[in-house]
């Protein structure tokens, strides 16, 4: 998973873009991180699953591994919408 990094709300038909951060630092700093974790180096993931059809429904499930301190360890599943 690399930048940039987007957060988007689908509203009917119209999708807007909430955030978006060219690195994991920004990110943290539009999220009002203390410095701390905006100084942890970048989030490294261990990819669990993976669906590659290119089609709307696919998941990718991946674990946090390091960087974040509030994050290592969670698991993230995304879908393909």
């Amino acid at each position: 998973i690399f930048p940039p990094f987007r957060f988007e709300i689908q509203l009917g038909s119209a999708r807007v873009q909430v955030v978006e951060a060219g690195s994991d630092a920004e990110f943290r700093a539009l999220n009002a991180r203390d410095e701390d974790a905006q100084k942890a180096g970048r989030n490294i993931y261990k990819q669990r699953y993976l669906d590659m059809t290119g089609k709307k429904g696919d998941l990718r499930i991946s674990e946090v591994t390091s960087g974040d301190p509030v994050i290592v360890g969670e698991v993230f599943v995304h879908r393909r919408l």
